[in-house]
């Protein structure tokens, strides 16, 4: 399957704890494009957390449970694109697709992320 820029997707993401690797269900947002013509399938994800979502740094997004944005975005609470967070999977790993992020949320996570990639 193919994701388009601006989904919010479900993968099994790895973590390092004490007790070893472990894999739990995350959601993430498809940052990359895909209607241009690409080498390979991979998927270029910035992560999203739901802790911390009340001090919002420069290199956030904040999608707040109430608004538009968030019953479009299929997330379960109030979350934070993480923009410095970024990872390259491949399309394979990505279990489903919960929802979707507006053109105007993109435009403003774009904004984000050039801050978050030193980026003028």
């Amino acid at each position: 399957m193919i994701y388009d820029r601006g989904d919010v997707v479900i993968l099994p993401f790895p973590f390092i704890t004490t007790d070893g690797v472990q894999q739990k269900a995350r959601p993430a947002l498809v940052i990359s494009d895909h209607s241009i013509e690409r080498r390979f399938d991979d998927v270029i994800l910035a992560g999203i957390t739901s802790q911390r979502t009340d001090a919002i740094k420069q290199t956030e997004f904040l999608i707040e449970e109430g608004t538009t944005e968030f019953f479009l975005s299929g997330l379960a609470k109030t979350s934070v694109v993480r923009c410095e967070y970024l990872m390259t999977v491949p399309v394979e790993i990505i279990v489903r697709k919960l929802g979707k992020l507006s053109e105007k949320d993109m435009r403003e996570i774009d904004h984000i992320l050039k801050i978050s990639l030193g980026l003028r």
